[in-house]
């Protein structure tokens, strides 16, 4: 096992619950403000009812990205129990970064951190390290 460079329980995102709630709302205002034809009437329900389980189904994709993340000194991140690499360079935001990560068994997860996914202090210890990482790799 090598040493770890950071840790972190992650939690749901609230700004990101937020934003799947605000944007299915939009998403429902817009479909009930639109002037539909008599003859197309009938497919607002199963339209309402469509956005509403993917609605629901990101919700429940949110809530289940929690758990324990780690970097090791290597590079490696420890998510549920199995190792993965970065396959590319994280895209940072002010509010977020999109790890990809790919296992040794070929998957590929996108991972999104939204800033309060963690403590801020973790926050700011994950960006130095994944900077000093990336400037470490470079040729």
């Amino acid at each position: 096992m090598n040493a770890v460079r950071w840790r972190c329980n992650l939690r749901a995102s609230p700004s990101a619950r937020a934003l799947n709630v605000a944007l299915f709302a939009l998403c429902v205002a817009l479909l009930l403000s639109l002037s539909w034809p008599d003859e197309w009437a009938w497919c607002i329900a199963p339209i309402l009812v469509l956005l509403l389980v993917e609605g629901w189904r990101n919700e429940r994709h949110l809530v289940q990205r929690v758990g324990c993340l780690a970097l090791d000194v290597n590079g490696e991140w420890l998510w549920r129990e199995a190792r993965w690499r970065t396959e590319r360079k994280a895209d940072w935001l002010p509010f977020g970064v999109l790890l990809v990560l790919r296992n040794q068994q070929g998957k590929r997860w996108r991972l999104w951190l939204m800033h309060d996914n963690l403590p801020p202090g973790e926050w700011r210890t994950l960006r130095a390290c994944c900077f000093l990482h990336e400037e470490q790799t470079l040729p």
